[in-house]
This record gives structure tokens, C-alpha cells and sequence, in this order.
């Protein structure tokens, strides 16, 4: 086991070792060993004053600690275990969505005063088993900018709570050619992360799709998420056909869509694959027309954007990819 941290601790005024591993906590004291798997079924809770972390219930231990030993070791457990009272840390600021067995809020850490996104889903509403999977996914994803940041998991009697970075806003059909494809690319980038970790979306869509700050086009939906090793690539392939379809501006199928430069048209027919007769390959829509000229663009129109993050996105690619040297660094 890899030890991660390790520090001084109090039970009962009584001071053991608090030792962090990768998958478990031990404290020991003497011949005594405490071991607590590490597990999103963990129920914790922090007790925090204006000075700081004091104390950390688990389960029916508390331990006092200094306060840069706890802060640490809840740097190393965000993501990985759930927390109990959230409404000690979180004021909601504004209600972004409420559905029947979903509310998204905004929230603002009561200390920091930062701003995150609170994903409040009820327990009766989802299998529970595939909803802590789904969680650990994305905690193992955190590494690649196209997914959210996640922060904490919380609990309670009836509810999951997943606090996440707050993006700007959901795309929309807005964009120009050269974004869209800038889009596309990033969608591509996105489903070879998840053919590569074995991650199976059942179906992702346009709504699924955010902005961060950065520009960086985001997959926030995560409850659909599960491991396998079959992978469905045509599932994935035609999911980016028919976003493309939408930013593009059309609600209809492909045989509504006007002439698209740089050979778009063959690009989405390519990814639907409307008559079941030949599909891309996830290296034929990255070695398309499509894709590789963004790569060979000279002249992106950056005046008349509506969103210039992007085309900063195209100039900074072209600056550093080739044609050739742009695929194998993507495998």
C-alpha cells in the first residue's frame, strides 16, 4: 500500500497515529490498529469553526488532530468518501434547475466564499449502487479537462449531493463553422478518454454539454456512466453526429442540413451512418477533411465570433499540432 500521510492524532484525549493510505485509513496506538476502508459508504463529518478544521467524526471516532494534518487528510478524501451536513458548509445562492429527483443549485462555501455547483439527487429515485459508480468515474477522470472538477460528496437521510465547479453556461447554437469544429474535435478528444478507461455513456447530448471559464467544452452528465470493456464506439460516434446536427442550427435530420464546409456533410453522414452501410472508425473521423482542417486553416475569422474562446482554441492548435504529429499524440 502507498502511505499517503501520516500524523499525530487524539481519541478521547488519548493520542494514537492516523496513517493515510491509498485505499484505507489505519490509527493505531500500541498493538491496538482501527482500519477503515476508503468508500463513497463512509459517512464522515467535519467539524469546522471560523479558525479552521477542529475535529473529524468517523463513524463513531473522533479525532482531533492539528489543524494542517486535517486539512490535508480532507484534501486527500474529497471525491472518495461522503460527508454529512452539507448545510454547514454550503449556502445556496440560486436554484439552476430543479427537476423531480434532481436540483441543481449554486452554492458558496460559508469560508471561502467560493462559488460551486450542487447536484442535489434524491436516494429513491436512482439505483444507489450505480450512482456511487458513477461518482467514482468521474472522480478518476478528474485528470482531463473534459470533465468537471469534483469537489465533495455529501449525504443525508434522503438525498446525495455532489458539490462540482460552476460553469458558465450550456452551449448553444451560436457558434460559426471553425467553432463547431473546434466542438467536434473536443468530442472526439472526450469519447477516446472514455474508450480508453472503458467508460460506457449510454447516451450523452447537447444539454450535457457545458463551458467552463477557460472555454474548455465540458461532459457534465455523469449518472449514465458505467465500466465495460464492450464498448460502444457507434453509439458514441453518432451521439457527436446528431450534436453536431444541432449546433449546426437544424432539429431535423442530417438531410435538412445545408452545405457544410470542409466537407461536413460527409463528416456527419460518416458519424450517423444513416443507411447502416459503413461507419466511421474513431481514426476515420480523426483523419477526416473535416477535422484535419483545422489544423491546415490560415484564415480563421476571429472579428465576427461569438465566442472567441474558441478560436483561441483553433490558433492555439494550429500553432501546435501538425497533421501528422496531431494523431499520434491523441493516441
Amino acid at each position: 500500500m502507498l502511505t499517503i500521510l501520516q500524523f499525530p492524532c487524539w481519541i478521547l484525549n488519548v493520542q494514537h497515529n492516523l496513517t493515510l493510505y491509498d485505499e484505507r485509513i489505519e490509527i493505531t496506538r500500541h498493538n491496538l490498529i482501527f482500519k477503515i476502508d476508503i468508500h463513497l459508504k463512509i459517512k464522515m463529518r467535519w467539524e469546522i469553526s471560523l479558525s479552521g478544521i477542529q475535529a473529524v467524526h468517523i463513524e463513531d471516532l473522533m479525532i482531533k488532530a492539528n489543524q494542517e494534518d486535517l486539512n490535508q487528510l480532507k484534501q486527500h478524501l474529497d471525491g472518495r468518501v461522503s460527508y454529512l451536513g452539507i448545510q454547514n458548509y454550503y449556502e445556496t445562492i440560486e436554484l439552476l434547475s430543479d427537476k423531480k429527483n434532481c436540483k441543481i443549485c449554486k452554492v458558496e462555501d460559508r469560508f471561502t466564499k467560493v462559488k460551486l455547483c450542487c447536484r442535489s439527487l434524491r436516494k429513491d429515485a436512482y439505483n444507489q449502487e450505480q450512482l456511487y459508480q458513477s461518482i467514482i468515474i468521474l472522480y478518476k477522470l478528474q485528470q482531463h479537462k473534459y470533465f468537471p472538477k469534483l469537489y465533495e460528496v455529501y449525504e443525508s437521510k434522503a438525498h446525495i449531493y455532489i458539490v462540482m465547479e460552476l460553469m458558465d453556461h450550456h452551449l448553444n447554437v451560436d457558434f460559426i463553422h471553425e467553432e463547431i469544429q473546434i466542438i467536434t474535435l473536443d468530442l472526439l478528444k472526450t469519447i477516446k478518454i472514455l474508450i480508453d478507461n472503458q467508460i460506457q455513456y449510454s447516451k450523452f447530448k447537447l444539454s450535457d454539454l457545458m463551458m467552463d471559464k477557460r472555454g474548455n467544452i465540458k461532459l457534465i452528465s455523469f449518472c449514465h456512466a458505467s465500466r465495460s470493456k464492450d464498448i460502444d464506439l457507434d453509439n458514441y460516434l453518432g451521439n457527436i453526429g446528431q450534436i453536431m446536427i444541432q449546433l449546426y442550427g437544424f432539429k431535423d435530420s442530417y438531410n435538412s442540413l445545408p452545405y457544410i464546409p470542409d466537407k461536413g456533410n460527409e463528416f456527419i453522414v460518416g458519424l450517423l451512418n444513416p443507411n447502416l452501410d459503413y461507419r466511421f472508425t474513431f481514426e476515420d473521423a480523426m483523419q477526416h477533411e473535416y477535422i484535419q482542417s483545422i489544423f491546415g486553416e490560415t484564415n480563421i475569422p476571429v472579428k465576427f465570433t461569438q465566442n472567441p474562446k474558441l478560436i483561441t482554441g483553433v490558433t492555439e492548435a494550429i500553432s501546435q499540432y501538425t497533421k501528422s504529429s496531431y494523431y499520434q499524440k491523441i493516441k
